[in-house]
């Protein structure tokens, strides 16, 4: 038998130690400059996304007005604004931004219940377009857009949004917006069963097939859904240690979860990052690594967000009152697979020769 496969299996595996570690390493941060200048320090600035056609960062702002600005995503060096023509209505007319695989940008405004002020999301179809309304209604009465999220591309888009607890005591709806033509958008609303109130509005992010991680008190919640049948229900909850604050907003991808750990009073802010198999349903999970932010500004809203650029490689965080950051994540998601392939080869190769 040939040992090349051999070979590599070692190969692979005499590396692993040092790419085995999961881990955060700082690539840029942008510091906040004061309460009304871009990122600012006064809860005007809560959430953005990265765009996968241009390697810009997306964040919304109303820092000097409603705005969407544009950042390279190299270098957290702004580069220019979208066009908001038309954007109006809500608590904050815009509130965030999140980016679709083919570089299609939706937009969402800040609605304290949307029974009496209509939740909107807009979308533009590239960096250079105008703005489209694609909806406008009542999810269910509530909070909504402090968490919002996007994955697919034309007809496989999806749309999530999670609605607060304020004035709903059982604040426990996922909105989705589907579409079958990238064009016309078909709203539906879930109730999850086995949550509490409010649970879907800090943290939200999609996770493999219909599943969607989500975080506002101390358990990270792990949710099926179903948006046929209008079904939506809890599958595990787990308890999120951190570097340093608390954890809210979050991101998933291949794996691995990142969330920003916001301090509700002065304190440290910090990123953390966790292998999301290696989570367990009791006790705390501590985070692989974490970065602590250089400034610790108190983000009373619990508000931001979280996203992995193009090939999962780097994650931005926009930390309210406490700047704009990214941080590589090492390994690489797609690490873990080349790993997986090298044990499988070795074990393979030792089968064989036994």
């Amino acid at each position: 038998m040939s040992s090349k496969p051999l070979q590599i299996a070692l190969a692979l595996l005499a590396a692993s130690p040092a790419l085995a570690q999961l881990a955060l390493e700082p690539y840029w941060s942008v510091a906040p400059v004061n309460a009304t200048t871009f990122p600012d320090s006064n809860n005007l600035t809560r959430g953005g996304g990265f765009n996968p056609v241009t390697g810009n960062l997306l964040v919304a702002s109303r820092a000097g007005g409603t705005g969407v600005r544009i950042l390279d995503g190299a270098t957290g060096t702004e580069k220019g604004t979208l066009n908001v023509t038309g954007i109006a209505g809500g608590t904050f007319a815009l509130n965030t931004v999140a980016v679709a695989a083919d570089g299609s940008i939706y937009g969402a405004n800040l609605v304290t219940d949307a029974a009496t002020s209509p939740f909107r999301v807009y979308r533009w179809a590239n960096e250079s377009a105008v703005p489209t309304l694609v909806y406008s209604g009542n999810p269910g009465a509530g909070r909504f857009g402090d968490t919002f999220a996007v994955r697919g591309s034309g007809s496989t888009t999806e749309i999530i949004a999670g609605q607060g607890g304020t004035g709903v005591a059982t604040a426990t709806r996922l909105f989705h917006l589907g579409t079958a033509d990238g064009s016309t958008y078909t709203p539906s609303t879930l109730t999850v069963t086995g949550i509490t109130g409010g649970d879907l509005r800090l943290g939200l992010d999609f996770g493999a097939g219909n599943t969607i991680f989500a975080k506002q008190g101390s358990a990270l919640r792990y949710v099926s859904y179903d948006v046929n049948s209008l079904t939506a229900t809890l599958t595990s909850s787990f308890t999120l240690g951190t570097g340093g604050g608390t954890a809210g907003p979050l991101a998933y991808a291949d794996g691995i979860l990142v969330a920003y750990a916001y301090a509700p009073t002065a304190g440290p802010n910090s990123v953390n990052v966790y292998q999301v198999d290696s989570l367990v349903t009791t006790g705390n999970n501590v985070p692989a690594d974490f970065e602590l932010l250089g400034t610790s500004n108190a983000n009373a809203n619990g508000v931001g967000g979280v996203d992995f650029n193009a090939d999962r490689s780097i994650v931005y965080v926009i930390a309210p009152n406490n700047g704009i950051h990214a941080f590589r994540v090492i390994p690489e998601p797609g690490t873990w697979a080349l790993l997986g392939v090298g044990s499988a080869l070795l074990a393979w190769s030792i089968r064989r020769r036994a």
